[in-house]
Formats: structure tokens, C-alpha cells, sequence
């Protein structure tokens, strides 16, 4: 594994770790009339924050072809889910189950790992 790779599995590894350890606290401190129980829901954010940076730090150091692939899928995965959950409303109309918000998430690390299988085999 090349180092700088090994410098952003660290810190993403980091960031997943922290970010479960603040769904515990949230989890374990949350009451219902706490006047921190706002500062407790935002716990959890922060580190996403930490690794939404990392991430954009990792690309920003890969070399231009790579990038490229990076682009390539994050564009066809938010327009693609995008499309998705908004198609998903008409089939919501004709009663199909509600739509829950977790799900454009998963649908979007979905929709990537098809766009980087296409972008990749065009560019090897």
C-alpha cells in the first residue's frame, strides 16, 4: 500500500470511529427535556465533516487521470440519484412504500461504484 493511501485509511478509519463513538454518546446522554440534547444531535456530524475532508484531500493528491475517475463517478452518482429520488415520488404517488432518507445515501455509494466501474474501464 503506498503511504499517502495508507495517511488517508488512517484518518477515514479515525473519522468512522469517532463518528461511532458520538452515536454512543448521543445514544447513551440523549434526553428528551436535556438542554444539550441539540449540541448531542450534532455529535455525530462532526466527524463526517472530518471525513468529507479527508476525502477531498485524497483526490486532490491522486494524479490527474485518477481524479478524473473520481469526477467521473461522484457526477454520475448525484445526478443518477438525484434522477432516482425524484422518479421514486410518481411510484410513491401509485402507493409504493415510503421513501426514507438513508436510502438516497446508500443509492449514492451505490451509484458510484457503477459510475467508477464505467469511468475506470474507459480510461484503463
Amino acid at each position: 500500500m503506498k503511504p499517502h493511501i495508507k495517511k488517508y485509511y488512517l484518518r477515514m478509519t479515525g473519522g468512522f470511529v469517532t463518528y461511532a463513538l458520538g452515536l454512543f454518546a448521543l445514544n447513551h446522554f440523549y434526553r428528551e427535556h436535556s438542554p444539550y440534547r441539540y449540541w448531542l444531535v450534532l455529535l455525530p456530524v462532526l466527524p463526517l465533516i472530518y471525513v468529507s475532508a479527508a476525502i477531498i484531500r485524497f483526490i486532490s493528491e491522486v494524479d490527474e487521470m485518477w481524479r478524473k475517475i473520481y469526477m467521473e463517478a461522484f457526477a454520475f452518482s448525484g445526478i443518477a440519484t438525484g434522477f432516482t429520488c425524484f422518479t421514486y415520488l410518481f411510484f410513491r404517488d401509485m402507493g409504493a412504500p415510503e421513501f426514507h432518507a438513508e436510502w438516497a445515501y446508500y443509492l449514492m455509494f451505490a451509484y458510484f461504484g457503477i459510475g467508477f466501474i464505467f469511468s475506470w474501464r474507459r480510461y484503463r
